[in-house]
Order: structure tokens, then sequence, then C-alpha cells
């Protein structure tokens, strides 16, 4: 029975959980609870680990669930999804961080002018081998160096040197 994602990575918590009851037998009610589930999904769970009915109750040893959930949790299915998960949210992480440069408005002058000896605007002086660039903020900076980088584009011979 291949255990569905969201029921792998819910097992370090599920199993503390289950470590703190103090009864001897867990029933579906409790798995429904623990694992978010629904009566049939927790049935068939209870029946993959072992469990066994009662009457019309279907119970499990806590122990041995939480044996068999620890060794579940040991397992690759277990390390691939939150091997998974991780690299999700290190994605959306980096989008988050994309985004929020994206919207970064970056205020430039218009034609921008390399000439011989002059810099480029208070704050950017180029020289042979240097560039010395004061400012104040990010998006200061940023705009300072597109500012470089267009008159570069104007005048690479100069900037090469």
């Amino acid at each position: 029975m291949a255990a569905k994602a969201s029921c792998l990575l819910q097992i370090p918590e599920t199993v503390s959980q289950l470590e703190t009851f103090d009864v001897p037998v867990v029933d579906r009610a409790i798995i429904e609870h623990l694992f978010s589930l629904r009566r049939r999904r927790a049935i068939e769970l209870l029946h993959h680990f072992g469990g066994y009915q009662a009457g019309r109750t279907f119970l499990i040893d806590r122990r041995l669930l939480i044996a068999q959930l620890k060794r579940v949790a040991e397992g690759e299915d277990f390390q691939a999804e939150n091997r998974r998960k991780e690299r999700l949210v290190d994605s959306v992480g980096q989008l988050r961080r994309n985004l929020r440069a994206a919207r970064v408005t970056i205020p430039v002058q218009q034609e921008a002018q390399l000439s011989e000896g002059a810099s480029l605007s208070e704050g950017v002086v180029l020289e042979p081998g240097h560039l010395h660039v004061s400012f104040q903020g990010t998006e200061n900076l940023l705009a300072k160096l597109y500012q470089v980088s267009q008159a570069a584009a104007k005048d690479f011979d100069r900037i090469s040197g």
C-alpha cells in the first residue's frame, strides 16, 4: 500500500502524539484524527499496520503502531518525500526572493555619458582597474551600477582601458 505524501510527512508528529497517549490500543477515530483521514482510509491504514476488528470497532496496539510508523519514517519513501518537500520549500523561497527583487524599481538617468576624466554621477568614480561607488541603499546602488553598465555599452574601449 503506497502511503500518501501528506500522511508520510505527518509521521514524526504523529509518533510524538501517540507516545503521549496512556492507552494500550488506538481506535479508528483516533487514526482519523491523527492523520486527518476519512473513515475508509483510516480502516485501510489500520489493516495495513496489523490492526484488528473487535465487534464493530477497529483497533491497533499503540506500541505496535508506533514501531511500524518509525520503520516507515526510516524508509526510502519517507526520506524521498522529505527531500522533495525540502526542494519545494527551497524553490518557493527562491521564487519569493526573485519576486521581491523584481518589484524593485531602479531610477535611472537617461543617456549616461562617459567622458574622459569625468565621473558618471555623484558617488561613482571610474578609474583604470577600479570602480568606486558610494550609495545609500540597495536601489541607489543598483541605479548607479546600471548607469555604469549603460555607459560601458556606449564606450567600452575607455572602460576596458
